[in-house]
Order: structure tokens, then sequence, then C-alpha cells
């Protein structure tokens, strides 16, 4: 019987810990920063989708996922960003920039992220350079950055990339 308490205890410590020290980049309160115009395109894109069961969050950004990366001349992996908004309106952000001594997830992250985001007017028709121009500027990457790297699923469901 001692051994059985002890057993079951044990699980349940190791799974608080777990549970405890695990990454979590979900974001429990989206922002709602689109205006009546970007809810109607979103919508119109959702009905149009061939994939018609859920729907995403509308933010307004323009894109359902950016992975933005970036070393600079003396750090690697300086800067990570990651935000996608997945179709069962689940929402996960993560925002590391090594220079600036950031380093958040989830609705901390998605703050940060959202007056950046916000400000972005570009669209999968945008030239490449004019792209990862206003990504640079408004990230504050340093002109001697080194292997940027970012990956876009615009909402059409167009997903691009882009180097420097």
């Amino acid at each position: 019987m001692k051994k059985r308490i002890f057993w079951i205890g044990s699980f349940m410590i190791l799974s608080i810990l777990l549970v405890a020290c695990g990454d979590n980049d979900e974001v429990e309160n989206p922002p709602q920063t689109a205006t009546n115009e970007d809810q109607q395109q979103a919508d119109e894109n959702n009905t149009n989708s061939t994939n018609d069961t859920d729907t995403n969050t509308n933010t307004g950004y323009g894109f359902t996922k950016f992975d933005l990366d970036a070393d600079y001349e003396d750090t690697n992996d300086a800067l990570d960003v990651d935000y996608e908004n997945e179709k069962n309106d689940k929402m996960e952000a993560s925002y590391l920039d090594k220079s600036q001594d950031i380093d958040l997830n989830g609705d901390a992250a998605m703050e940060e992220l959202d007056s950046i985001f916000s400000s972005f007017t570009f669209d999968e028709g945008t030239p490449e350079e004019e792209i990862l121009n206003t990504i640079t500027e408004a990230f504050n990457i340093p002109e001697d950055a080194q292997n940027i790297e970012l990956e876009i699923q615009f909402t059409s469901g167009t997903e691009k990339e882009y180097r420097k």
C-alpha cells in the first residue's frame, strides 16, 4: 500500500512539474484589431476557402503565420519571432530578441507583436525587398544582421519565404 501511494504521489508531482516547466506560447486573449472591412474580407476568404470547418480569429494582420529569424554579427539566433493563428481559433506567439533583452511567450508576446504587426501594410503581392525593409525597420534589425529569414502564410493561404 505504501508503494502504491509513493508511486501515485511521485507521478502527480512529476506531472505538475512537466506542466509548469513547459513553454506555453498559446495566446489566451488575442487582440481584436480588425476593422469591419478586415472582418468582412476574412469572412469572404473563409467562405471561399476549401476548408470551411473552423475559422481563424481575425486580427486583421493579413497573415496567419509569421516566422522571423535573424543572426546578428556577434549573436546567433538573436531574433526569433513566431506567430501562428490556427484554424481552430488557437493562437500561439513567441518573441525573442536578445539585443533588446526580450523573451516573451503567449499573451505577453502577442501584446508586443500586435503593435508591430498592426503597422504592416504589405501583402503577398508586395516586392520582397519592400517586405524585408519593413520587417528590418519594425524589429530594429541592425544593418549588419546576417541570415534574415522570414516565412509568412498570408490569409489567402499563400506561403512565401524571404531571405536577406
